[in-house]
């Protein structure tokens, strides 16, 4: 009767809410996920100039060390350029490892339901 179809008609129009509901959350998810993938491509864009600069500079460094050094002090000179690359190096090994970490963090930011518990 009458109960019976009122009762009908609210289960639709509470079953078309949720769905409603589950498509705004869905399309906000999306554009979340659009947003955290572009920071991701800016922070890979920011690796890889890192990692290009590294390379520059340790080829300016070795061209300036042999160029100065007269070829008694040779040894000694590369040790010590050596040491000094090792450092940059690791320094800048920091900064790609905290860029990574960064991207990481998005990511899981992004994708909780991906991130695996230890």
């Amino acid at each position: 009767g009458i109960n019976a179809e009122y009762g009908k008609q609210w289960y639709q129009r509470r079953v078309r809410g949720k769905s409603l509901d589950k498509k705004r959350i869905l399309d906000r998810l999306n554009r979340l996920i659009k947003e955290r993938e572009l920071e991701c491509s800016v922070l890979d864009a920011e690796l890889k100039e890192l990692a290009v600069s590294l390379v520059e500079r340790q080829q300016i460094q070795e061209a300036c060390v042999a160029d100065l050094v007269p070829a008694a002090d040779q040894r000694m000179k590369d040790i010590v350029a050596r040491r000094k690359l090792v450092d940059l190096a690791k320094s800048q090994s920091q900064e790609v490892a905290v860029l990574r970490a960064e991207v990481e963090r998005l990511r899981m930011k992004t994708f909780p339901a991906l991130v695996q518990h230890n």
